[in-house]
């Protein structure tokens, strides 16, 4: 990656600027993996407070985890409604990371997996069936604690928009650029106020990074 100050600035710049007056976001801690699993296969196409009703009601109508792994797609479908943008793609995400869970460890309560280091805990999760990069790294940060920064696709497309990144790099090399913008003490921070910010109908960023720039020059005569 080339010529990256100048992103840097501008995400400093913006992360700043949404902090001001902002509550700082209460990070969640997940002692359980299986529902961490869930509610980001859950929200990574939808918002967060979808995903917490969508998930409310799976947890009241399915008996457990287990009686989640194995129903139908389009009984999950039913459940959780139209909280859910796409549906169909959540419910069969969350039976293949489950059969994938139960399959390594012929349970849906894995004792040792945050045990493992996080350094094997996130190979593990790489290996699992349907996973993601956002699923992969929302567990990442909110059950082992380590340094990353989830990031949904409306997120990414909103650093291609506004130039904070390059718009060749793919989605890897802007993960891996973002993480490094924050500490670890401030990615769940940055995850929630980008997110927030790029999921709504006008996002501040548009202001905020027009501001200080010099207006264009008119050339005579206009």
């Amino acid at each position: 990656m080339k010529n990256t100050n100048q992103y840097s600035q501008k995400i400093k710049k913006l992360l700043n600027a949404l902090k001001k007056g902002a509550e700082k976001p209460k990070k969640p801690v997940y002692q359980d993996l299986v529902e961490a699993i869930i509610f980001a296969a859950l929200c990574q196409d939808s918002p967060e407070s979808a995903a917490k009703a969508a998930l409310k009601k799976i947890q009241s109508h399915f008996v457990d985890n287990n009686d989640l792994r194995v129903a139908r797609v389009e009984e999950i479908v039913e459940v959780t409604g139209s909280d859910i943008t796409d549906a169909p793609k959540a419910a069969g995400t969350i039976i293949s990371l489950l059969n994938s869970i139960f399959q390594k460890y012929d349970s849906l309560a894995p004792e040792d997996f945050s045990e493992t280091g996080k350094k094997n805990a996130r190979e593990i999760l790489e290996k699992f069936n349907g996973m993601t990069d956002f699923i992969r790294n929302f567990v990442t940060l909110t059950v082992l604690n380590a340094h990353t920064v989830p990031l949904t696709d409306k997120m990414i497309e909103y650093f291609k928009t506004y130039n904070l990144v390059d718009r060749e790099w793919d989605n890897t090399q802007i993960i891996a650029f973002i993480e490094k913008q924050v500490s670890a003490s401030e990615a769940y921070g940055c995850y929630e106020i980008i997110r927030h910010d790029s999921e709504m109908a006008n996002p501040k960023a548009a202001q905020i990074l027009s501001e200080g720039k010099k207006p264009a020059k008119q050339k005579p005569g206009k």
